[in-house]
């Protein structure tokens, strides 16, 4: 299905979702085409809902500074998270936190710096560990590009750095990932920095302390991780296994051994696609969100429901 349609010169992109109560609610980035430009310009966040998974309902946020990401957490009681990033291509780049309402939209946000850390993004969900809100995120610490996770005491307003996902001179440099709790410990799957595709993973007890990163057996970019109801745990990804980009799912139950689904291919740049996200609707029936793009590089967004 198309939650958000191909337009010329327009770029759709960076979905999330999550699921309140009855509705589903996803958020995106859209922007306009610019090959001069890593994913275009003058971004604006935008959020649809939908109590069906028919018929959406597209609702403006204030966020418009040129944004580049729209990843959506919750619900935490009556409250959602909203991440936002003003980007500005080798000139400025700013991560945004918004804590809101259900039933609310986004007003205002609250600008992030974490000490000792030059911040490049935050990405994954957020979660609750120990009345603190984990983050995953990564950007410069010790001078090397590396895999965080941060952690907030006070819902959002100021943050921490809790942990490194990498030892100090660990190649290839890792950024995005995800975590999840899973059989008494905390799971991350990492995206590394080319040359390389191969998707990493980690294993800690505290967050803080984590393994050294063993490669997963999968190529791709933008994990994210969720834990199923049932226990089994969903990674999806930009799926870069085949001859042509994708989006796959990959299942599995103790985080080493994964079996992998692709979903769909797209024929444009592989840098213009990829990006992907779900949630668990009903007992192992998922809702997954993507964007991808064909030889225009004018990129929308599409959902499948997909059960497991």
């Amino acid at each position: 299905m198309i939650l958000a349609n191909k337009e010329k010169g327009k770029y759709k992109a960076f979905p999330t979702v999550v699921k309140v109560g009855d509705e589903v609610l996803v958020a995106f980035r859209e922007g306009f085409t610019d090959p001069s430009k890593p994913h275009g310009k003058s971004g604006k966040v935008k959020i649809l809902k939908s109590k069906d998974l028919e018929n959406w309902q597209e609702l403006e946020t204030p966020f418009d500074d040129n944004e580049l990401d729209a990843i959506l957490s919750g619900p935490f009681g009556d409250d959602l998270f909203l991440v936002t990033r003003s980007f500005e291509y080798k000139k400025r780049n700013e991560v945004y936190v918004s804590r809101f309402k259900i039933g609310d939209l986004p007003k205002d946000r609250v600008k992030v710096t974490v000490k000792d850390v030059g911040l490049s993004a935050f990405f994954g969900h957020m979660f609750e560990y120990n009345s603190e809100l984990i983050a995953t995120a990564y950007g410069m610490y010790k001078d090397e590009h590396r895999s965080l996770v941060l952690s907030s005491t006070d819902k959002g307003s100021t943050w921490q750095l809790k942990g490194v996902i990498m030892p100090d001179g660990f190649k290839p440099w890792l950024n995005e990932n995800s975590i999840v709790e899973a059989n008494g410990r905390f799971l991350a799957v990492i995206r590394s920095l080319e040359p390389s595709y191969d998707l990493y993973c980690s294993f800690s007890s505290d967050l803080i302390h984590w393994d050294e990163p063993r490669k997963l057996g999968l190529l791709g970019h933008a994990p994210v991780l969720r834990k199923l109801k049932s226990g089994k745990l969903v990674l999806a990804f930009g799926d870069l296994n085949d001859d042509l980009p994708g989006v796959g799912l990959a299942f599995s139950d103790d985080g080493l051994n994964w079996e992998r689904i692709n979903l769909k291919h797209y024929c444009g740049n592989l840098y213009e696609g990829g990006y992907t996200d779900f949630v668990e609707i009903e007992d192992n029936e998922l809702f997954v969100v993507y964007y991808i793009c064909d030889e225009d590089n004018e990129p929308w967004i599409e959902a499948q429901i997909v059960n497991v």
